[in-house]
């Protein structure tokens, strides 16, 4: 690590890594770090080597080594060491609704299947609901190796209450040492109850899941700060370690028809007091609900740099073209020209397309926090130093104007010579 003449420990830069989100620049205590060329750099001088824009960097693009005191892990009093021994496997509620799995499910039976090789343990399927012979086969052929099912007439349409009790037992008699959920609006709703009833840790809408294998830690990350920060976030003293996570984070694991194993059934011993009823579904049938962005191959997506409804039809040419549809950021939707379900970003949607086309998109931390998952991107900007260039895997710069037509027309001419 570099020093200063008075013999500091100092951090750097790294400039390829760098989005210029200046996030740095504001916690520096010393005012050592400034911008340049849309990037940052330390004054090594006057770097005082607190480590401050280290621990703040969305992107991990400082270089430095903080020097920690070893830390004696802090235990619940009267709690032996091997409390967690009963524990075992990293498990996924598979959400179900009208006899159809959530696609989030398999994206977390994919890395559940990653992290339990990891822990040297299995990948185990959570199922609660009614009708779920088929559900079982399928978390079987994406990887779980063991499959435990909670499967009755009462919860054919979700109750927090029914559905609660049933994945809380589950989760007592299993007892995972990780338990996975998707961030849907049923996934939120029912992990909160279930982590309350096993008295555990959450920690919501997750963009991130890594393991600490030497202690067995679930490292989750999520935006914090208005998603100015990403926290890494673990439970140390409670089991298991609860996540959701967001759909589109992680790509589905390979399905392998004919895939086995151990299928377990429970009956259900539904929570004591009169049972709530459902007398009637009333679907929503304004704006677009209907449509999920996250189930297009392809997006392009305009930010407040397109933000111009002359342009929309352009737009719309080059989605047809490339087999997608158009979303955008959170100024579009603030402008009203298009509504909030086309919105990716943090508070929107979190999307993982093959291709993603960035237009007029300047790429804050926000917004990329929704599409890092996107296998290619490509981005138009006039502006040379826009954020988005720095994960792009193509950048165009120019008046999106005067680029998507050619785009446009290169793509029409590549498809005719086919």
């Amino acid at each position: 690590m570099p020093q200063n003449s008075k013999g500091i420990d100092v951090a750097a830069i790294i400039p390829d890594r760098c989005i210029g989100c200046q996030i740095c620049a504001g916690e520096c205590p010393v005012g050592a770090i400034e911008m340049s060329g849309g990037v940052a750099h330390i004054d090594p001088e006057v770097c005082i080597g607190c480590g401050k824009c280290f621990e703040v960097c969305p992107v991990e693009a400082v270089s430095f080594e903080p020097k920690r005191p070893q830390e004696t892990p802090q235990r619940i009093p009267g709690v032996p060491e091997d409390r967690f021994s009963e524990y075992r496997g990293v498990a996924v509620f598979i959400e179900v609704t009208h006899g159809q799995a959530a696609p989030v499910s398999w994206e977390l039976a994919g890395k559940a299947r990653e992290l339990s090789r990891r822990l040297g343990t299995v990948a185990i399927a959570l199922i609660a609901g009614h009708e779920l012979k088929d559900v079982a086969t399928e978390a079987l052929e994406y990887g779980c190796d063991e499959v435990h099912v909670i499967d009755d007439a009462l919860l054919g349409s979700y109750l927090s209450r029914l559905y609660g009790k049933a994945v809380t037992d589950l989760t007592n008699t299993v007892k995972p040492e990780i338990l996975l959920m998707g961030a849907t609006a049923l996934g939120r709703d029912l992990a909160s109850v279930v982590a309350t009833n096993v008295e555990t840790g959450l920690t919501a809408d997750c963009t991130g899941l890594d393991i600490d294998e030497e202690k067995r830690l679930l490292l989750m990350t999520r935006p914090a700060f208005g998603g100015n920060i990403m926290a890494t976030i673990f439970c140390e003293n409670h089991r298991p370690q609860m996540s959701t996570v967001r759909p589109g984070v992680f790509r589905p694991g390979e399905r392998k028809a004919g895939r086995t194993g151990a299928v377990h059934h429970y009956p259900f011993a539904p929570p004591v007091g009169e049972m709530p009823e459902i007398l009637e579904f009333v679907r929503d049938n304004t704006g677009e609900t209907g449509l999920d962005i996250g189930r297009f191959p392809a997006l392009v997506v305009v930010g407040k740099g397109a933000c111009d409804p002359e342009s929309m039809p352009m737009i719309q040419e080059l989605a047809d073209l490339i087999g997608g549809v158009v979303a955008c950021s959170r100024p579009v939707v603030e402008a009203g020209l298009m509504p909030y379900e086309r919105q990716v970003g943090q508070t929107g949607k979190t999307v993982a397309p093959k291709l993603y086309f960035a237009i007029g998109v300047s790429g804050a931390v926000q917004h990329l926090v929704g599409m890092q998952g996107s296998r290619r991107i490509v981005a138009i900007n006039s502006d040379p130093h826009a954020p988005i260039f720095g994960i792009s895997d193509t950048g165009l710069i120019g008046d999106y104007r005067d680029v998507v037509p050619l785009v446009i027309k290169g793509l029409r001419e590549a498809v005719s010579k086919r």
